[in-house]
């Protein structure tokens, strides 16, 4: 008896085991009305929907500039790069050349400029420049053809020796000669309404061009960041929302209103190019899985396409923090 009873105070006082954990259950709803079930092709129309509504904003700022403001400024610029900073004391060129000069030549080849209009031709030029700069071998000179500061006729030559970079952890990095360039803008100037036909074809071609130099830029600071490889044009940098907000008040501050208007549609071109990449959590990523539902007529798990954008949202995060933590660094700086 008492053996019986000892036993069955050792059943009554052990727990039962722990079920092991299980995934959580996630209900996908089959409502014909949710986007998610929608037919492909309806799918691709709204994530594109919210692209081209960008590009139709930074158009009708355009055109509303055109058409009812002072005119659509546009800068001329002429082949050239502009000496923008003090030559470093440790570059190459300090004491040869002085901010304000103007580099109109390398190693006897005049910088071209394909279009005086364009801003995005003088950049591609001053890309060429650095790229030239940046390919000289070690202890080779560069022989430039520059317009000191303090005269505009008569270019002169100077011969200089790049460097090498240094960066923080003291590692070797591209030739430089410790100056920044800029393009060599020359003036501005407003375009006016003539004609409405006129007035669609000058918002259309401006929307176009900061377009393609959004991208550009975006690739090349992708390029930089994937393979390793500084960007031509000296390197890109991405802004969070301080640096944004930072830029805005900037442009608040000056007081014109067609500055305010030319900022919002940079804004809305820029959204509508990073918004466009094939990098899931965005609307480029979601296109990606629509296209290859339309190819293969077989619509990806949607617990695959979750896990996805999950795991690409932490990055974008990642990212979005470490742009913040740099803007406030410069804040702090200035």
């Amino acid at each position: 008896v008492r053996l019986w009873s000892w036993k069955a105070f050792l059943v009554a006082t052990t727990s039962p085991p722990t079920p092991p954990p299980t995934a959580p259950v996630i209900e996908y709803y089959t409502d014909p009305d949710l986007l998610q079930n929608r037919p492909w092709t309806q799918r691709a129309v709204v994530l594109a929907g919210g692209v081209v509504f960008n590009l139709l904003l930074a158009f009708a700022c355009y055109f509303g500039e055109l058409t009812v403001g002072p005119g659509l400024p546009r800068s001329v610029v002429a082949p050239g790069a502009i000496v923008s900073s003090m030559p470093r004391t440790d570059g190459a060129s300090y004491g040869v050349l002085q901010r304000g000069d103007v580099i109109v030549g390398i190693n006897g080849n005049a910088l071209a400029l394909s279009d005086s209009n364009s801003y995005s031709s003088a950049k591609s030029s001053i890309s060429s420049l650095i790229t030239t700069i940046r390919s000289t071998p070690p202890g080779s000179s560069l022989t430039l053809s520059i317009l000191p500061s303090t005269t505009t006729t008569t270019p002169t030559s100077v011969t200089i020796t790049p460097r090498s970079t240094i960066d923080a952890d003291g590692n070797l990095g591209p030739a430089s000669i410790g100056v920044t360039l800029s393009p060599n803008i020359i003036r501005t100037e407003l375009i006016q309404y003539e004609s409405l036909p006129q007035s669609l074809l000058v918002s259309g071609e401006t929307v176009y061009r900061l377009t393609s130099d959004s991208l550009r830029a975006v690739t090349q600071l992708l390029s930089s960041a994937i393979f390793g490889t500084a960007a031509p044009g000296g390197g890109g940098s991405v802004s969070g929302p301080v640096g944004i907000i930072r830029s805005g008040s900037d442009v608040v501050a000056s007081g014109s209103l067609s500055a305010v208007v030319a900022f919002g549609a940079a804004m809305s071109v820029n959204l509508a190019v990073m918004n466009s990449l094939p990098f899931p959590g965005l609307d480029g990523g979601q296109m990606v899985f629509v296209l290859s539902e339309a190819v293969t007529r077989r619509k990806v798990d949607q617990r695959v396409q979750e896990r996805i954008n999950a795991y690409a949202l932490l990055v974008l995060l990642i990212v979005s923090v470490g742009a913040t933590v740099g803007d406030v660094g410069d804040l702090i700086r200035r």
